[in-house]
Order: structure tokens, then C-alpha cells, then sequence
């Protein structure tokens, strides 16, 4: 038996009601079992105005999922979405640098991870909006859903939209005074994703605008939440398998 470990994005209900249900639901229940991290999936004031800053939320979150993967008896394969997409994302790319040489993950998958690694070659492909941070794949498989439309997981290099996504996380109605000094901290220390480069190239700065307002255009419309009705692009020609059904194939994949 293998677990599989949920970590919905921010906002979502437990249970049935994710994103992350429509990949779980596909599994073999005769070697799947599956388990939901009860992590806060807070943004500021999304969902409650009083809400933990989404910096606190992945703090806490990580503790809370490095002690699930320790006590479950099973190994475990990590799936996150969205804000859960960073959170699982971290914990994996630290038991791939083998911090944690104990605990037992065969896979991961994530669906529109804001924190999806760039292109290693260099190339000026998008990536994550809140970065990019890469998963050694040495110990297991590293699954990425990420639809071209999303500016959440594929951010133009030059995106203004990087800096609102650094402005923002460590952002709490409740705590304005750690989001203050977060801010401070920023400003000493250069802690800002590198957007535009030539502000004397008109050109380049309306189209990293105008890619922008697209892309923020499309999470508002949809384009981030339709990994369950869009096929992957990956499969062979004519297929009708979603985002979510190619990776609950990856995972059926597994041995135990």
C-alpha cells in the first residue's frame, strides 16, 4: 500500500470538493490510499480576512507535512495544488537534497505550482510567479501539470506580476507589522524577482504588460482552476485525458 498525501490550494475545501479529488479519484484503491493534509491553505485574507500570510501558511505547513510522511508506515507519494503545490513542492525539494533520509517518497506530483523551476538550459521559457525552485529528480519521479494559460505556474520571465506575488506573501489583515518589515527586509536586501529589464524599451514594457494583463485576465476567467476539464497537452494525439487523469496515470504507474 502507498499513501498518497493531498495538499489542496489555497482556499479549497477538504474532502471531495478540490482539485486535487479529480486525480485521486482515478487511483487503485487496492494499492492507494489517500490522506489529507490539514494545512491552513490561507493567502492573507483568502479565504478569511484574518487569515495567516501565505509565507506563515507554507512555515506551518511544513512541519505539519514532514511529520505526516514520518508517522504514516507507508511510503508516500506527495500531490499539491496551487498554493499546496508549493507547499509539497518544498518539503520534496528538500528530501531530494536529502535532508530527510529517512522518510520514504516515491513520487510527486503538482498541479500549477507557483514556485515551477525554469527551464535548467537557460532558455526564457515561463516559470512559477513566485519563483523558481527546483526538484533534484535522483530518488523519485517529479510530475508537473502546468497549462500554458496559468500565469500562476507559467509567468513570463519579465511578468510585473512577480512583484505583486513578492509584495503579497507575507501579507495577514491580522499581522501588518510582519508584512511591513517583510517589505523592509526586501528593499535592504534586493529579495525581488528580476522583471523588466530596459525600462527605455517601449516596446518590451508594453508587451510585459500587456502579457500581464492577459495572464491576470485568465486566472480570473478560469485557466487556473480547469485542470480537470483540459486535456494534457502531453498525450498522444485524439486523447481526451485531462490534466488530472494523466497524472493519476503517472501515480497507478508506481510500484510499491
Amino acid at each position: 500500500m502507498i499513501t498518497v498525501l493531498r495538499c489542496r490550494g489555497i482556499g479549497e475545501p477538504m474532502g471531495d470538493g478540490n482539485m486535487l479529488a479529480n486525480v485521486t479519484k482515478s487511483l487503485d484503491t487496492q494499492r492507494f490510499r489517500v490522506v489529507e493534509l490539514p494545512w491552513s491553505a490561507q493567502y492573507g485574507p483568502v479565504p478569511a480576512p484574518l487569515g495567516s500570510s501565505f509565507d506563515n501558511s507554507l512555515t506551518s505547513g511544513r512541519t505539519m507535512l514532514l511529520d505526516y510522511i514520518r508517522r504514516d508506515p507507508n511510503p508516500v507519494v506527495l500531490t499539491g495544488y496551487s498554493g499546496g503545490g508549493a507547499l509539497a513542492g518544498n518539503v520534496a525539494a528538500e528530501i531530494a537534497r536529502g535532508e530527510h533520509s529517512e522518510l520514504d517518497v516515491r513520487g510527486v506530483g503538482l498541479i500549477s505550482d507557483p514556485l515551477r523551476p525554469a527551464d535548467p538550459w537557460g532558455s526564457e521559457e515561463p516559470w512559477g510567479i513566485a519563483g523558481s525552485r527546483p526538484i533534484a529528480r535522483v530518488w523519485f519521479p517529479v510530475w508537473h501539470c502546468a497549462d500554458p494559460a496559468d500565469v500562476i505556474t507559467c509567468c513570463p520571465p519579465d511578468s510585473p506580476l512577480r512583484t505583486i506575488a513578492d509584495q503579497s506573501s507575507a501579507f495577514a489583515l491580522g499581522d501588518l507589522r510582519s508584512w511591513g518589515w517583510d517589505l523592509v527586509n526586501r528593499l535592504r536586501t534586493g529579495r525581488w524577482q528580476a522583471t523588466i529589464r530596459d525600462w527605455r524599451n517601449g516596446p518590451a514594457v508594453w508587451n510585459a504588460y500587456s502579457q500581464a494583463i492577459v495572464g491576470a485576465r485568465g486566472y480570473l476567467t478560469g485557466d487556473h482552476t480547469s485542470y480537470n476539464l483540459r486535456c494534457y497537452p502531453g498525450c498522444y494525439p485524439g486523447s481526451t485525458r485531462t490534466y488530472t487523469e494523466w497524472l493519476a496515470d503517472r501515480i497507478n504507474e508506481i510500484e510499491a
